[in-house]
């Protein structure tokens, strides 16, 4: 037993020789960087890892890109890609695989496919967006109108950022002098933390939704790199939730990210969102000032309808007066003409008589035997005693 038994170097060996003969050509191998150190050598160390459908873990690996190399593979990862090499990336290296009888299992970096990286990134995207769309929450906050008033704006932005300062600049000093309320909600714009920053800074703007009009999400110009945090599946889909519309401006002229596809307005740069603001309230002022003037005209052409009519009662007014002081003078005279036929000398001329008892008209009930009578004629009177 002891004869057949190895010393772990000759054990090494052997693997080592296993694979130097199994492995005599680089091979490429796809991975996730999990962990990069570039020390002061020049060199650079990758942690590898890869996982299975449910995100558990299956394979770890430590990789060596060694100087002579690292600075070339950078340059060229970068220009093709527009991305630098950074952890969470899903990358294609090609690879030397070795056994050293001291320091055990590596790989050694030999070259890169950025291609690959780029449409590893292209799918996850695609697959977040597809997953959006499945949960019928792509189009929710598109739904959501920003309101001709928006003048309560929650900004989501790192506070020192130029973006935000072109954003702010661009506001408050706009030509028509309007004034906004701006809340600034400070937040990672980039980075590895950036997207649960703007997680957490979106929720606190949700539980205060009903102080504001609109959200808005701005940063400056950068590397193409630093739009992956705006790609995410929590960040877009929360995004679609908000109590609020959304508008963004990342800065980015050739590339749209998931954020900007499910925003109620994506626009190109901070610049462009404060202008997008300043002319709504343009629009409004514009509104505000043609009610005015149709109101002006209206008004004014009220004006000179009654002054017309003015005019008119006053040409009018004597005619009706005098033709209305006529026929009362008719009405009168027809009256008085009525009084006159009616009055009891008149009556009296057509042979009638009025007998008065003590000065007052008497009916017969009123007379008995004895009583003094006087009858009246037209032309005179007589005195007569009831026997």
């Amino acid at each position: 037993m002891e004869n057949a038994a190895l010393g772990l170097y000759d054990l090494h060996c052997q693997i080592e020789a296993c694979v130097a003969k199994q492995f005599a050509q680089p091979v490429w191998v796809v991975a996730e960087i999990v962990g990069l150190n570039e020390n002061r050598t020049g060199h650079c160390y990758l942690e590898l890892i890869e996982k299975n459908a449910d995100g558990v873990v299956k394979a770890k690996a430590k990789a060596t890109i060694w100087a002579s190399l690292y600075i070339s593979l950078r340059r060229y990862f970068m220009q093709v890609a527009q991305l630098p090499l950074s952890v969470g990336m899903v990358v294609a290296l090609q690879v030397e695989v070795v056994f050293h009888p001291h320091y055990g299992y590596s790989l050694n970096v030999k070259d890169i496919n950025p291609e690959y990286t780029i449409g590893n990134r292209l799918l996850q995207r695609n697959k977040v967006i597809e997953r959006l769309q499945a949960e019928g929450v792509f189009e929710m906050n598109k739904e959501m109108l920003v309101p001709l008033l928006a003048k309560r704006l929650a900004v989501v932005s790192a506070q020192t950022a130029a973006g935000y300062g072109d954003f702010m600049r661009e506001l408050t000093q706009n030509e028509w002098g309007f004034a906004f309320d701006v809340t600034l909600f400070p937040a990672l714009m980039q980075g590895e933390a950036a997207e649960k920053s703007m997680l957490q800074a979106l929720s606190n703007i949700a539980e205060r939704a009903d102080e504001f009009d609109a959200v808005v999400m701005v940063r400056g110009g950068g590397a193409v790199s630093d739009l992956s945090c705006f790609d995410g599946y929590e960040l877009a889909y929360l995004v679609t939730q908000m109590p609020l519309p959304v508008v963004s401006g990342i800065g980015h002229d050739r590339d749209v990210s998931v954020l900007d596809m499910v925003a109620s307005v994506a626009l190109k740069t901070p610049t462009a969102v404060a202008q997008f603001f300043v002319q709504k309230m343009v629009a409004v002022y514009q509104q505000v000032l043609s009610c005015q003037d149709r109101i002006a005209t209206a008004v004014q052409g009220l004006l000179q309808q009654h002054e017309h009519r003015l005019q008119t009662f006053e040409t009018l007014l004597p005619l009706n007066a005098r033709r209305c002081v006529e026929q009362k003078q008719h009405q009168l005279q027809m009256v008085e003409r009525s009084i006159e036929l009616l009055s009891p000398q008149n009556i009296l001329k057509k042979g009638y008589t009025m007998t008065l008892k003590n000065g007052e008209v008497a009916f017969l009930s009123d007379l008995q035997k004895g009583d003094e009578i006087t009858t009246v004629y037209h032309n005179g009177s007589v005195k007569s005693i009831i026997e």
